[in-house]
C-alpha cells in the first residue's frame, strides 16, 4: 500500500536515517529527468529549466526537462507517479494537474496524494483583472457597481471551462453578486485583442501576459487575484480589498514519485532552497510573473490539499461538470 500524502512528508522531515534506508551522500550521481507535462516555451517549461539548470549547479548533475505534454497535464504527472522512486525521476507539477483536475475530471490515471512525495512549492502566479479603459470603472468597486447597473452585459473572457481565468471570473461574480456573462477564447492572446478592441470588458489573465499593455495605457488593471498585492505590480490593489476571501493562485512545485528516500527529498529540497534565494533565479522568474514561494516538504504537502479544496469549491461556483 503507498503511504499517504502526509505521512510521507512527515517522514521527509527526519534526518537521522533508518538501518538499511538509502542514502543521499552520493546523490545524485547520474542525470536527472525533470517531467514538465505541458509542451516546450509556456511558462511552466522556462520556469522548470531555470531551476533545473541551479539545480544541475549545486547538486554536480544535469537536470533534463522531459516535456510530456497532453489530456490536461495528466500523461505527464501519471508518468511521474509511475516513475521508479530513487530520485532520478521527478516532476516540475502545477495547480492544474496537481488540485484543478481533480474536479474537472471523473477519473484521472493517478491519486495527487498518494503517488506523490512533495519536495518543495517553487513559485505562485496571480493573475490581473483588466478593462479596456473607455469603460467607466476606475476600480473595483466601480466595475461592480457597473456590472449591478446593468446585469448580464458585460462580458468577460477566458480560456475555456474550467480554466483559471474562468474559474476566477465565476469566484468574482459570487462574491460581488453579479452576473457577466462568459466568453470562451483559445488562449489570453486573442481575448486580450478582444478587450482592446471593445468586444471584452472584462479580462483576468496571468500578469506577464498583460503587463505590456497595462505599463502602456492600452488597458487598465483593477485588481490581482492574489490574497495581497503582488510585487510584480505593486501599484494594483488586491482584488480581496473589495471582495474580502477573494484569491486565485497557479503555481508549480517539485514533487517525486511515493516511496522516494526522504534523505533524497531532503537534499532535493535544500538545493531548491538555495536556488530560490539566488538574486538571479528570483529575477529571472519575476520576469516570467512568477513569484517564488520557498517551502518545506511538508509545508507543500498541507498546501495542496488546501488547493484541492479551494478549486473544488471553485468548479462549483462556475457550476463545472467533470469530464
Amino acid at each position: 500500500m503507498k503511504t499517504s500524502w502526509i505521512a510521507v512528508a512527515a517522514a521527509a522531515v527526519l534526518t537521522v536515517a533508518l538501518p538499511g534506508a538509502a542514502s543521499a551522500d552520493d546523490y545524485p550521481t547520474k542525470p536527472v529527468t525533470l517531467v514538465v507535462p505541458f509542451a516546450a516555451g509556456g511558462n511552466n517549461d522556462v520556469s522548470a529549466r531555470i531551476l533545473a539548470r541551479k539545480l544541475g549547479e549545486l547538486l554536480g548533475q544535469s537536470f533534463v526537462v522531459d516535456n510530456r505534454a497532453g489530456a490536461g497535464g495528466a500523461i505527464g504527472t501519471a508518468s511521474v507517479a509511475n516513475a521508479k522512486p530513487d530520485g532520478y525521476t521527478l516532476g516540475f507539477l502545477s495547480s492544474g494537474p496537481m488540485a484543478a483536475n481533480v474536479s474537472l475530471y471523473k477519473s484521472l490515471p493517478y491519486d495527487t496524494l498518494k503517488d506523490f512525495v512533495p519536495i518543495a512549492r517553487v513559485t505562485t502566479s496571480p493573475s490581473v483583472l483588466v478593462v479596456p479603459p473607455p469603460l467607466p470603472a476606475n476600480d473595483i468597486g466601480e466595475l461592480i457597481a457597473l456590472a449591478k447597473k446593468e446585469p448580464g452585459k458585460l462580458n468577460y473572457g477566458t480560456a475555456g471551462v474550467g480554466s483559471s481565468s474562468h474559474l476566477s471570473g465565476a469566484l468574482f461574480e459570487r462574491l460581488a453578486d453579479i452576473q457577466m456573462v462568459a466568453v470562451g477564447y483559445r488562449g489570453g492572446a486573442p481575448a486580450l485583442a478582444d478587450l482592446m478592441g471593445g468586444q471584452l470588458q472584462v479580462l483576468i489573465n496571468p500578469i506577464l501576459e498583460v503587463v505590456a499593455q497595462v505599463k502602456s495605457g492600452k488597458v487598465r488593471a483593477l485588481g490581482v487575484t492574489s490574497a495581497k498585492r503582488s510585487a510584480l505590480l505593486p501599484e494594483v490593489a488586491a482584488i480581496a480589498e473589495a471582495l474580502p476571501g477573494y484569491e486565485v493562485l497557479t503555481w508549480n512545485g517539485l514533487v517525486a514519485p511515493a516511496g522516494t528516500p526522504s534523505a533524497i527529498v531532503e537534499k532535493l529540497n535544500a538545493a531548491t532552497r538555495q536556488a530560490l534565494t539566488d538574486p538571479k533565479v528570483r529575477a529571472q522568474l519575476e520576469e516570467l510573473g512568477l513569484e517564488t514561494a520557498i517551502s518545506s516538504p511538508a509545508e507543500f504537502a498541507a498546501y495542496v490539499r488546501e488547493q484541492i479544496d479551494a478549486f473544488a469549491k471553485l468548479a462549483r461556483i462556475a457550476n463545472v461538470e467533470p469530464q
